[in-house]
């Protein structure tokens, strides 16, 4: 498990034990498509004792307009971040517009989707999560600084997408852009701004539904 750095706003408190693990961009795998549209960068994929995909982090270059890769079983949000946005065409759904930064769509991963790039290359934030594992939200907080985000009991991970936040859980730790933090499981957590920052949250709901 990594460490994460102390805040030193924090100097002299006392850590029991340091929950969750944090990774820097250096620790993430990129890798390109098969159809040659654009690469990905894997930020976390937690997998079953099956092997089994359970729920993936990552952020995609998109350089051109075409399909996106079909997910059997897989609910996924999906955020433009950089660039001037796309449109997705859903199976089921319709045209979707993504034009404004930080904005996370909601899609089956299992319906046909075909993306049309509205000016050039961009860049977006995934989030994927196994329908039969649980149900999962991926928030987007633009934050000044010195403000939080609301503090959740269910996130099982955050990213910095901008600036620098320091991240509090059981103990205090700072991320710095492009940091995630990453929880063995769901838990309370909220961020706060140490400067102008933009940061995802995921919050991961395993709880068995209960039919009505």
């Amino acid at each position: 498990m990594r460490g994460g750095r102390a805040s030193g706003t924090l100097a002299g408190q006392e850590i029991l034990i340091v929950i969750g693990r944090i990774l820097r961009s250096s620790d993430y795998q990129r890798m390109p498509w098969k159809n040659g549209g654009g690469t990905t960068t894997e930020i976390w994929k937690a997998m079953s004792p099956a092997s089994e995909m359970l729920w993936r982090l990552s952020i995609a270059d998109v350089a051109s307009d075409g399909p996106f890769s079909e997910f059997p079983g897989i609910d996924r949000w999906i955020m433009v971040i950089d660039g001037n946005g796309m449109e997705l065409t859903i199976e089921g759904i319709g045209p979707k517009r993504l034009d404004r930064h930080y904005e996370p769509l909601f899609f089956p991963g299992d319906a046909r989707t075909r993306c049309r790039l509205l000016g050039g290359p961009i860049r977006d934030f995934n989030f994927m999560i196994r329908r039969n594992f649980g149900r999962g939200l991926l928030q987007a907080f633009r934050l000044p600084a010195k403000t939080m985000t609301p503090s959740r009991e269910d996130v099982a991970a955050v990213h910095v997408l901008r600036g620098t936040a320091e991240l509090e859980t059981n103990d205090i730790r700072e991320l710095a852009e492009g940091d995630s933090w990453i929880s063995e499981e769901p838990r309370r957590a909220k961020l706060r701004a140490l400067s102008d920052a933009v940061v995802a949250v995921i919050s991961i709901d395993t709880t068995p539904l209960v039919a009505a």
